[in-house]
């Protein structure tokens, strides 16, 4: 065949529980042959998590499904549709730029906050990597209980991380809406100390 002949996986977020695979195979069934349509189910509650992903035959319908779905109305909810991101092997090698760690810093630290008290940390990971490569994942926990404490920090490549901010701020799970922003760094002076 000739090219954007390959499946295309979508990612659609913020969905509303009533919705359905049924319902999302006929939505986007009308730009070209769903080829699969996986809902996460929550362990313990079997209730939907929110987010699905639909699998479309060529690039061209995905593209098409993305401009008429993204940002509208399904259920009484404004849902998020995107290309969703396979998770390439070779990502972690940066070996070969030498260290971009200086002005334009390759890693972004996100500050995640507002997060349910029992949201585990595979939860947050794979929401984040809906828009990249999760680099790290981090929840503090309580010293004395040992509880995570709601909020998190999560570290993707800096154009990843400007997008999971954008698209996550507001974003809700297990019914809270997420604070997303990027962490300062605490008590990092620009440039050496001057002692």
């Amino acid at each position: 065949g000739e090219g954007g002949g390959e499946e295309v996986k979508l990612y659609i977020g913020n969905l509303d529980y009533a919705t359905n695979e049924d319902r999302l195979r006929q939505e986007f069934g009308q730009f070209g042959k769903v080829t699969d349509v996986f809902l996460p189910m929550e362990r313990g509650s079997q209730r939907p998590r929110g987010f699905g992903f639909v699998t479309l035959s060529n690039r061209e319908s995905a593209e098409r499904a993305i401009s008429k779905m993204d940002q509208t109305q399904l259920n009484g909810r404004t849902i998020v549709v995107n290309i969703s991101k396979p998770r390439e092997p070779g990502d972690r090698k940066r070996g070969d730029k030498g260290d971009v760690n200086s002005a334009n810093k390759a890693d972004v630290k996100m500050y995640v906050g507002n997060l349910a008290f029992d949201a585990p940390e595979e939860e947050v990971r794979k929401l984040f990597e809906t828009h990249g490569t999760v680099v790290d994942c981090f929840l503090p926990t309580d010293r004395a209980t040992g509880k995570v404490r709601g909020f998190a920090f999560v570290t993707m490549s800096a154009s990843e991380a400007e997008e999971a901010c954008t698209k996550l701020n507001g974003y809700e799970m297990d019914g809270r809406e997420l604070r997303v922003n990027v962490a300062q760094p605490m008590g990092k002076s620009k440039g050496p100390a001057v002692r």
